[in-house]
């Protein structure tokens, strides 16, 4: 019996988060496939409109939030969005203007720091993944990181690989 069964755990979400930038970034930074354009990124925040501003902020919530769903609806649409939890992620469509972490998930993992945590709260829905496998993937990814760095020479002092 292992003596700190949450500790394992708790190593694997680690390792999962710090991987999970690394894909998130390959996604993002492609210049074809099933990801980003990377053409530009999302369109800067514009200035709210007199209307917006007058609102109530329950008002302007109900309103972000509706057309933030209008937005995920339409992209999904144009094949542009496709999160691999439910409910999508906000952090790609607010940094990149689409999510493709549905088709990233199975090779790479979540591709956001917000997919990531969804996942581990069982919000994952790819088909045939699951929050386990996607932990004992990166750690395999990890072990594998390991020993690629292994027999490597040592930079001198005061300097860093990166």
């Amino acid at each position: 019996m292992q003596r700190f069964p949450g500790l394992r755990l708790l190593a694997l979400l680690v390792s999962l988060g710090l991987t999970a930038c690394a894909a998130y970034q390959a996604q993002h930074s492609r210049g074809t496939g099933s990801g980003s354009t990377g053409a530009e990124p999302a369109a800067p925040s514009a200035a709210p409109s007199a209307e917006f501003t007058e609102l109530s902020t329950a008002a302007q919530l109900a309103r972000v939030r509706g057309e933030v769903a209008e937005t995920k609806s339409r992209l999904a649409a144009e094949g542009k969005y496709a999160c691999c939890v439910e409910p999508a992620c906000n952090e790609c469509l607010l940094h990149h203007g689409e999510c493709h972490c549905r088709d990233e998930v199975r090779e790479n993992g979540p591709c956001c720091g917000e997919c990531t945590e969804s996942w581990m709260e069982g919000k994952g829905v790819v088909e045939g993944i699951s929050a386990w496998e996607l932990l004992e993937r990166k750690k395999q990814q990890l072990r594998d990181q390991g020993k690629e760095g292994e027999g490597q020479e040592e930079p001198p002092h005061g300097h860093h690989r990166h």
